[in-house]
């Protein structure tokens, strides 16, 4: 292939630099990671694609591999940045092939390649590592903790229904009766981290998912003075996957909106096919509750982190795993006094 064709056609990104550090030439890939085109970046100092606070100790080094010149990578064992045009920064990889006495002189030509998405995938991959390990021993931790924990609630209980105590103790006992219900939460949390280690996939009924998680939570909800309106369409088609798996996630979402929602408040659950998707299902449970500040609405799938003091911070973390592993994706919207809707995509299991 001749050399234009292969610069032009390469999937990296590609840029040509003279010893001075000046832009001699760029692949359309370059103008594309970055956002500028060519004319923007010829004559132009390498350090435009740099994060400002770096481009000054770039040029130092610029100055020593032109002292001696080889074929690297480029920052082996640092973090590299490179730096869009619109501002943004992003993590790339850069691999440096020197060139002696071309028609240009001596020119440095760059492989820039966006390591955004795995480095992504390798985080996932740490996390999953992880909380297969706590799955692992999940099942031992819950075997040696519940029977203490169910020892000391139901001790708690028998005395606050007794007579004869004082304001103070009975004060004292609440606090040791919910630390006691929380540990037993957190316990739960690790012990479903186990038991969806074990995969099944079937054909699953979306309707009778919510039918079943509301016979679970229905009555919660409302001595909570929270009403609860379903919206089903009775023809969708099936999801395969785990049904008690996508129960689990459900019941996280109505547990959180038990949590927050004014007594008085609404849950709206809906479930339909999504227009421009018809094999594929949508469903949304929406409350009435404070909302989720944006800041806060961007990190709450994340692992352990929770707005709640009684919050594990794995619910919807696991929430969110469960509906990839499905194919599907979930989504938060939320305005702060005027509710949250979090939106489940799931394939149809002819999709």
């Amino acid at each position: 292939m001749p050399y234009e064709a292969y610069f032009k056609a390469a999937t990296e990104g590609l840029i040509i630099v003279d010893r001075r550090g000046f832009i001699l030439q760029v692949n359309p890939k370059i103008e594309l990671l970055f956002g500028y085109s060519k004319a923007e970046l010829v004559g132009q100092p390498i350090e435009i694609l740099l994060p400002e606070e770096l481009r000054s100790v770039h040029r130092k080094h610029c100055d020593g591999y032109y002292g001696t010149p080889r074929n690297r990578s480029m920052g082996v064992g640092l973090n590299l940045a490179a730096h869009r045009k619109d501002g943004t920064e992003f993590p790339v990889e850069v691999s440096l092939t020197y060139a002696r006495d071309t028609s240009r002189g001596d020119v440095v030509v760059a492989a820039v390649t966006d390591i955004s998405q795995r480095l992504a995938l390798e985080r996932d991959a740490r996390r999953m590592e992880t909380i297969t390990s706590l799955g692992t021993i999940a099942a031992g931790v819950a075997h040696d903790l519940n029977n203490p924990l169910q020892i000391i609630l139901s001790r708690a209980e028998l005395l606050l229904a007794g007579e004869g105590l004082t304001r103070e103790v009975r004060e004292d006992l609440a606090v040791v009766q919910r630390h006691a219900q929380r540990a037993s939460r957190i316990v739960d949390e690790f012990v479903q981290l186990s038991r969806y280690s074990k995969k099944t996939r079937t054909p699953v009924d979306i309707n009778r998912v919510v039918a079943d998680t509301l016979m679970l939570m229905g009555e919660q909800l409302r001595e909570r003075g929270i009403s609860i309106t379903t919206t089903i369409d009775r023809d969708l088609p099936l999801v395969t996957g785990d049904a008690t798996a996508l129960e689990r996630v459900l019941v996280n979402l109505l547990t959180n909106a038990r949590d927050v929602i004014p007594e008085g408040g609404t849950v709206t659950i809906q479930a339909s096919r999504i227009a421009d998707r018809p094999q594929w299902l949508s469903l949304t449970v929406a409350d009435t509750g404070p909302g989720i500040p944006q800041e806060r609405a961007c990190k709450i799938f994340d692992l352990h982190y929770t707005t709640r003091t009684e919050g594990t911070g794995l619910g919807l973390w696991l929430s969110r795993r469960i509906i990839l592993e499905h194919g599907g994706k979930i989504e938060v919207e939320s305005t702060p006094g005027k509710g949250t809707i979090f939106t489940i995509a799931l394939p149809g299991a002819d999709s």
